[in-house]
């Protein structure tokens, strides 16, 4: 028994007190979830393209064709920031589709550069030596997930 003469029974009567308010807020529920995987799978799209926007740009366009064998040094260490600049900054757009508790684009992007990485190495389209390649990579992934901090830290993200 509660204060007031009131059971437990008879709280959940207060709560919803028709059929036709449970049925909307089970339709709220439900449509809060489409668009939140929406949401997602966009990010996810929109994150990794502008991943591969922002990269071809830095490897193609700004420094010519990047390459460890053929580049200066000047040219490796701006385009190695400049890479990872490009993921910084698609990690940062990424999470602001998104909402803040979701990591789910970034964990997927991730997979995407590991699976590239990995593709190369099979196929053995490397432009330079092992460890460069995979420093890149990596500095790929750790920008997609600093990229998210920032954007979560970001004082206009979303909720």
């Amino acid at each position: 028994m509660l204060k007031g003469g009131s059971y437990w029974d008879d709280i959940p009567k207060f709560l919803v007190t028709s059929k036709n308010e449970q049925q909307s807020k089970n339709n709220f529920l439900s449509m809060n979830f489409r668009i939140r995987v929406l949401l997602t799978i966009l990010a996810t799209v929109i994150g990794g393209l502008s991943l591969v926007l922002y990269t071809t740009i830095s490897q193609d366009i700004l420094f010519d064709n990047l390459s460890f064998c053929t580049s200066t040094n000047q040219e490796l260490i701006l385009g190695s920031m400049a890479f990872f600049t490009s993921a910084v900054l698609a990690g940062f757009i990424a999470t602001l589709i998104v909402v803040k508790d979701n990591y789910l684009p970034h964990s997927v992007i991730s997979l995407f550069i590991v699976a590239k990485m990995s593709f190369a190495v099979l196929c053995g389209q490397w432009h330079g030596p092992l460890w460069f390649e995979t420093g890149i990579h990596l500095s790929l992934i750790g920008g997609i997930w600093l990229g998210r901090y920032g954007a979560v830290k970001f004082p206009l993200a979303p909720m």
